[in-house]
């Protein structure tokens, strides 16, 4: 009986674990305060990184259903996605770039090394505003919005099944009147 108690600590060690990495496992489980569907992209002014001079807004972004990324020079996920997004852009899907906590020349640089895939890349370094407000708290995530700016579905971290959960969706938002 003494020895069935030595195992207590570690079965309990076990299911604290459980407890803890289950729900990181669903890539669409997001805490309250990261969950945007159903509302708008927030108002926001920032740079366009690839013209430092000009300033973005709510305006600047696509008048149709787009992606909304958030990446960084320095994301190993965002690296792995960006095949992804190529893909995407060749098949005609409007994506606009977030950058997440990374200098612009870094950015630059990267966008330069592994192509563009972008219709647009708001640079939100100097403020971090959107990120702030979207409470982005890693790299990549992204959004799927609708022609009129709001959050259709979004979605936490790297998932090499983007283009399937993203594309349906998408289709079904061009087809709403």
């Amino acid at each position: 009986m003494k020895k069935a108690f030595l195992f207590l600590p570690l079965l309990l060690l076990v299911a604290i674990v459980a407890m803890l990495t289950v729900p990181l496992m669903n890539k669409d489980n997001l805490s309250p305060t990261e969950d945007w569907r159903d509302k708008p992209i927030p108002e926001f002014v920032g740079k366009n990184l690839l013209d430092p001079n000009a300033r973005l807004n709510n305006n600047s972004l696509p008048k149709e259903p787009y992606i909304l990324n958030v990446w960084a020079s320095w994301c190993t996920w965002c690296i792995k996605e960006f095949p992804i997004l190529h893909k995407l852009k060749a098949e005609g899907v409007p994506i606009v770039g977030l950058t997440y906590s990374d200098q612009p020349n870094d950015a630059r640089e990267a966008l330069t090394q592994w192509g563009n895939p972008f219709h647009l890349v708001i640079d939100d370094y100097e403020k971090g505003f959107l990120i702030q407000t979207l409470k982005v708290s890693s790299a990549p995530s992204s959004y799927l919005i609708d022609k009129h700016g709001v959050v259709r579905y979004q979605q936490k971290g790297y998932n090499p099944d983007f283009e399937q959960d993203f594309l349906p969706r998408l289709k079904a938002l061009r087809e709403e009147k």
